[in-house]
């Protein structure tokens, strides 16, 4: 019994993510959530006060996931093929943590808290992007580009990270795991590997052939 109760938020947090991520975060209340788990609405607020602070504890498993993700091996230096390994763990994470994703900006709308977590976090890793760019440059994996180019290829990367799985939804498709994979090909889409530069140029052909008009 002891046992169980030292666990009892690790439970809570795990049972509402599964919720979150079948209903969405407006659909669960925390009385769902204790209702799932087989323990009391007090029990549960004796842990977490409110639905926003459980959501603010599985944020901050994202940022953890994420940490551990995007950590260099020692040693080892950014090249494309670690960026797409990290790339696919991003999506991965992301998938796991869909609700969040799905319900980005409402969840940040509503909880000032989370908003400014969530930015702050988005600030620093955007400044990273910025800097990994800079790192493709000076190693001669990414052709020269301006201050603006940059900037526009960080914010590109960003909104297919933070919001393919809104760009779903809107479209009146529910996301699936398939999606998460595309992801890691937008990716590369935006940062093509100019080591590559006949694979680059027949892609680039085959979109321009099928955006012709008939």
């Amino acid at each position: 019994m002891p046992d169980r109760a030292i666990d009892t938020p690790t439970r809570i947090l795990d049972t509402a993510l599964g919720l979150f991520n079948e209903r969405g975060t407006a659909n669960v209340t925390t009385n769902h959530i204790a209702e799932a788990m087989g323990i009391s609405p007090g029990n549960l607020d004796d842990h977490f006060g409110n639905k926003p602070e459980i959501v603010r504890g599985l944020f901050a498993r994202i940022l953890a996931a994420w940490s551990a993700n995007d950590t260099l091996p020692q040693g080892a230096h950014h090249t494309f093929k670690i960026m797409d390994v990290m790339a696919a763990g991003n999506f991965e994470i992301q998938w796991a943590h869909r609700f969040f994703f799905r319900d980005l900006t409402m969840l940040l709308a509503s909880d000032p808290e989370l908003a400014a977590d969530y930015r702050r976090n988005r600030d620093v890793g955007m400044s990273n992007t910025l800097a990994l760019l800079r790192d493709f440059i000076s190693a001669s994996l990414m052709r020269p580009a301006d201050t603006r180019t940059r900037d526009d290829l960080t914010q590109l990367l960003w909104l297919v990270g933070d919001f393919r799985l809104v760009f779903r939804d809107a479209g009146g498709k529910a996301p699936t795991r398939a999606d998460m994979d595309q992801g890691v090909r937008l990716f590369r889409r935006v940062l093509p590997d100019p080591r590559k530069p006949s694979e680059t140029q027949s892609q680039n052909a085959a979109l321009r052939v099928r955006a012709a008009p008939d």
